[in-house]
């Protein structure tokens, strides 16, 4: 039986543990993620940021950038 040392976890066991947690990490960043955007999102919205500068802030395309507004419930201001 493959344990670690003073414990009763086997190695695939402990394994899960460990990918648990990165998938707690990456939870948390992509959290942080849809933060960052709805902020962009909000500024775009009421005139404070234009947005080829909130989509190079988010590191997308400003295509891209609009889809992403429209997917979280934002309307995308018309551009003259």
């Amino acid at each position: 039986m493959n344990l670690f040392a003073g414990t009763d976890i086997e190695y695939e066991e402990k394994k899960e543990v460990i990918n648990v947690c990165k998938a707690w990490e990456d939870h948390k960043k992509l959290g942080i993620q849809q933060g960052e955007n709805k902020m962009l999102f909000t500024l775009v919205t009421k005139g404070k940021l234009d947005i080829d500068t909130a989509a190079e802030e988010a590191g997308v395309s400003v295509s891209e950038f609009e889809k992403l507004m429209r997917e979280a419930g934002y309307k995308v201001p018309e551009t003259v």
